[in-house]
């Protein structure tokens, strides 16, 4: 005989809030849950701080970068989350339902460093949220186990342009200029 199954509570984006702003840990939201985030590794938050510094020095004039502490929310389907590194251009557009302001709604790039853990949902149902993002023009994925760099694109079209560079540089349209060589120089293993 079959046990029954235990029905997930799932919490309002109100109760979220509350929840992430009384927890030294960070949350995601996703579908009504609360996920708790997974420290990085040594290499992992060395890349993200690299990739930060990058979109910070090389921005262009009215784009402001942000590290992993802002929180950002795809307005589309009510997920919340922390992603390595985001931008911004022009004015910053704060999440209606956050009475904080302290969550951004209109990132124009996102950047992910790839971990076994998070790599899945940063492919796949993470991706399919940022993409409705109307304001985001480039996804940037960071491999940690080897020099890469994927780049998906917004086209006029509405499509998506996708580049994987795995030496050489990628100029992003946000201004930054990502070497590899540079970028993966004397990591931490």
């Amino acid at each position: 005989m079959a046990l029954p199954s235990r029905a997930r509570h799932r919490y309002s984006y109100a109760e979220y809030l509350a929840y992430e702003r009384d927890s030294a840990l960070k949350h995601e939201y996703v579908d009504g849950e609360i996920l708790a985030m997974v420290g990085g590794s040594l290499r992992h938050s060395a890349l993200a701080s690299r990739m930060t510094a990058r979109l910070e020095t090389g921005r262009k004039p009215g784009c402001v970068a942000f590290q992993s502490d802002m929180r950002l929310r795809v307005l589309a389907t009510g997920r919340a989350t922390y992603p390595d590194c985001s931008m911004v251009r022009g004015p910053i557009e704060l999440d209606p339902a956050d009475p904080s302001r302290t969550t951004i709604a209109n990132p124009t790039l996102i950047v992910e460093v790839l971990s076994p853990s998070t790599e899945e949902d940063d492919r796949g149902g993470k991706w399919q949220d940022y993409q409705l993002i109307p304001s985001l023009h480039e996804y940037v994925l960071v491999s940690q186990s080897v020099p890469r760099i994927e780049r998906y694109r917004r086209l006029v079209s509405g499509g998506w342009e996708y580049q994987d560079v795995r030496e050489g540089t990628l100029q992003l349209d946000s201004g930054a200029l990502l070497d590899l060589r540079t970028l993966y120089a004397d990591l931490p293993e």
